[in-house]
């Protein structure tokens, strides 16, 4: 297993969930000499795309789980043979290195058989009655090619397991899908394997989690939410804080440590701050939020204002996209009392954009509550202009809703003014009714 280090935010994930895994990547690599990858679980969206392009960024690395696969067993520089090596040569090269089983693999590196230390045992019992051993024939001759248990690289180590106990061969040699050998793995390498490493930005609910996130070794979280399910076997470093974005924070380590991060880092956090609290317009902003976004701005040469609108409405256009593509773009899922609640957000900068979808966006949360069996399924239309959030819902639970914002009997929908936070003010309220 590599020592990479990987940085990722939520699923579904919005501006801030990229731009805190990008920057606090950098801060790794070059500040704490670790090897971090910015990594991302779901697709960029609109406001996140228009981000990154500004400030010429690439996209993080997709992962779409993290479960460990028969590659993340490999060590580097695989040990092969070619088929025309004579045997002489492949036992003394297996002897110098103290391998039991040596891969014998063409020009291209494909694999062609293999050859044990039993093989050799074998032939050299057999070089007893015939009285001469063949050293200086090649040892393709003599290798092993059929009833061979190979692997792919990406084999799940789950589904891999079972087979590893049950054929009880010493080594199981892994190809890529143009079968070129990458190594052996072993029944010892199942005992070592450690997940891969993680920290864990803008998120602690495993819900919200990359896929395969309980066989991951997570070594940080970083947040701003409320404290929820991810488990660790053994203590880490937790911070969160209550912020209205995770750039913050990561804004304050990069001050902790006296260091001044390079223009486009600047920029993209405070870009994820301007995000997070709408320009500053949500009541999850905070002094420090006002403090590092204009810090950073300052660094970066950045107009807050100017370049919070133009984000914004890069993020609400609504042109092309289905209803389903809006309610997940930013999407959550929580678990409040027995209740399974998704709610989706989306920023408006034009109201009348986004009218005309209302009866789509209406059937797509339907069809989410009978898809995933959510409880109830609400969509935020945060109103920049407006200073408030149209809420759609539907689901067993919307007496709920109901209930906490006064909503009349049998609606989908109503309108709460100054009501601009999932977090804040749409998440505390259903929990106190739900659990």
């Amino acid at each position: 297993m590599s020592d990479e280090l990987y940085i990722i935010g939520h699923q579904n994930p919005d501006t801030d969930s990229i731009v805190a895994a990008i920057a606090y990547a950098y801060f790794k690599t070059e500040f704490q000499d670790k090897r971090a990858i910015p990594s991302r679980c779901g697709k960029i969206n609109g406001e996140t795309a228009f981000v990154l392009d500004y400030f010429k960024q690439e996209e993080p690395i997709l992962l779409e789980d993290v479960k460990p696969r028969a590659r993340d067993m490999l060590k580097a520089d695989p040990v092969a043979t070619l088929a025309d090596v004579s045997l002489r040569e492949a036992g003394n090269q297996m002897r110098q290195l103290g391998i039991k089983t040596l891969a014998v693999v063409d020009d291209s590196d494909r694999l062609l058989g293999l050859l044990t230390v039993g093989d050799l045992a074998r032939l050299l019992l057999e070089a007893w009655d015939i009285g001469s051993f063949p050293m200086d024939e090649p040892v393709g001759k003599f290798m092993r090619t059929e009833n061979l248990v190979v692997f792919q690289d990406d084999d799940l180590v789950e589904e891999i397991k079972p087979t590893m106990l049950e054929t009880r061969f010493r080594n199981y040699p892994v190809v890529d899908a143009n079968q070129r050998y990458l190594g052996m793995v072993s029944r010892y390498n199942l005992l070592a394997l450690r997940g891969k490493k993680l920290v864990l930005v803008d998120h602690n609910e495993k819900s919200q989690a990359v896929h395969g996130v309980e066989q991951a070794e997570v070594l940080e979280i970083i947040d701003h939410h409320r404290i929820a399910d991810v488990e660790t076997p053994e203590p880490i470093m937790m911070r969160n804080e209550p912020v209205g974005s995770t750039a913050t924070i990561i804004s304050k380590i990069y001050n902790e440590h006296e260091i001044v991060p390079p223009p486009k880092i600047a920029g993209l956090l405070c870009a994820a701050i301007l995000s997070d609290t709408l320009i500053f317009k949500s009541p999850t902003t905070t002094f420090a939020d006002k403090k590092y976004a204009a810090q950073m701005a300052a660094v970066s040469g950045l107009d807050m204002i100017d370049f919070g609108k133009a984000m914004f409405r890069a993020g609400s256009t609504v042109a092309g996209r289905t209803g389903q593509d809006i309610l997940f773009e930013d999407f959550k899922e929580f678990h409040l009392g027995s209740s399974v609640v998704g709610i989706g957000q989306i920023e408006v900068v034009d109201a009348d954009l986004i009218k005309g979808k209302i009866a789509e966006l209406l059937a797509a949360l339907q069809e989410a509550e009978r898809e995933k069996g959510y409880d109830l399924v609400i969509l935020m239309l945060t109103d920049l202009m407006r200073d408030g959030t149209e809420l759609l819902f539907t689901g067993r639970q919307s007496r709920v809703v109901e209930k906490a914002f006064n909503a009349g009997p049998g609606q989908n929908s109503i309108f709460l003014p100054g009501v601009m936070s999932r977090k804040k003010q749409v998440v505390p309220p259903l929990s106190r009714y739900l659990q």
